[in-house]
């Protein structure tokens, strides 16, 4: 298995018969069911579209420490999706993400491969080749057994996480259909628990519910064990009644996770009919690598100055 590129340059990992990681970066205003989709659920018209951006300009504008690219409707689309095109809301949105930035208290203030390169070689975090029935992109994360965390702490897993999401956020369909998670707790022990604090447990909740520009459809948990309901309780407090009503615990019961998410869109390993064998670590990590333009561009976006 390894890394291949198609007629335009686009990195793909070809996995087996119709099974292709490849991301779709065209808008879908030629797609009449997601049209209709971006509709409904985030009012997304011609007109509000063109008003919401007005005024979100208008609105960024007011902030000349910040040093974004206003002018760059792809940009900014990517913050007024997830909140339905209410400029106040993504203006919130978008200040909150560059002041966890800013701050340089939390992992968003250097995006780049490298410092996520191990975490995706072991495997503990994965783009799943294909969307989920509704079109949903799903992110695999090992937070058990598999997860070495003498080789990949717990900020550096969260690093790489965000690094997956800002990459996928790239297509406008996963910034429409939004973006389901499963995190495999298998064997879970001591190990893994010292590595939550309460603080650092509370920067990774609100940066990701809050700040990070993604509609979160669902957040599946399976093989959890005693030592996860420790690890829950440090969380617990600090969740949204949105986020407390998308996370669902399954255990052992994979048909619990195909209630969320059908099982012709998961690999054998998840209970699903994906015939497929794993991911080199190191093809995940140059497919990602591709995407460093990305990763960079974002990097030099933030506050001019440091806040006081």
């Amino acid at each position: 298995m390894s890394l291949k590129f198609d007629e335009q340059g686009a990195p793909f990992i070809e996995m087996g018969p119709d099974i292709c990681l490849k991301l779709d970066l065209s808008e879908y205003d030629d797609d009449v069911e997601c049209v209709g989709k971006a509709r409904e659920e985030l009012r997304e018209t011609p007109e509000v579209v063109q008003e919401s951006l007005a005024e979100f300009r208008s609105l960024l504008k007011e902030h000349s420490d910040l040093n974004i690219p206003v002018d760059d409707d792809a940009f900014l689309k990517k913050f007024l999706r997830p909140t339905k095109y209410y400029p106040q809301s993504a203006l919130n949105m978008i200040l909150g993400w560059y002041k966890f930035k800013a701050n340089k208290k939390f992992v968003t203030d250097d995006m780049s491969t490298n410092r996520i390169r191990v975490a995706l070689e072991e495997k503990i975090v994965q783009l799943l080749p294909k969307r989920d029935q509704l079109g949903r992109r799903i992110i695999f994360v090992e937070m058990g057994s598999k997860w070495d965390c003498s080789k990949v702490s717990y900020p550096e897993l969260v690093r790489a996480a965000q690094a997956m999401i800002i990459i996928a956020l790239l297509e406008p369909r996963t910034q429409l259909h939004g973006i389901q998670f499963v995190a495999n707790f298998d064997r879970m022990s001591l190990a893994h628990l010292v590595q939550f604090t309460p603080k650092f447990a509370k920067l990774s909740v609100d940066c990701s519910q809050k700040y990070t520009p993604m509609r979160t459809k669902e957040i599946n948990l399976v093989h959890n064990s005693e030592v996860f309901n420790v690890m829950f309780k440090i969380f617990k407090p600090f969740l949204g009644q949105k986020w407390n009503k998308r996370i669902h615990f399954h255990g052992n019961d994979m048909n619990g996770l195909h209630k969320y998410i059908d099982a012709d869109c998961l690999p054998l390993s998840l209970g699903g009919t994906l015939d497929y064998p794993e991911v080199e670590g190191k093809v995940m990590a140059d497919f990602v690598e591709q995407y460093e333009w990305h990763l960079k561009q974002l990097n030099s976006y933030g506050y001019k100055e440091e806040e006081k």
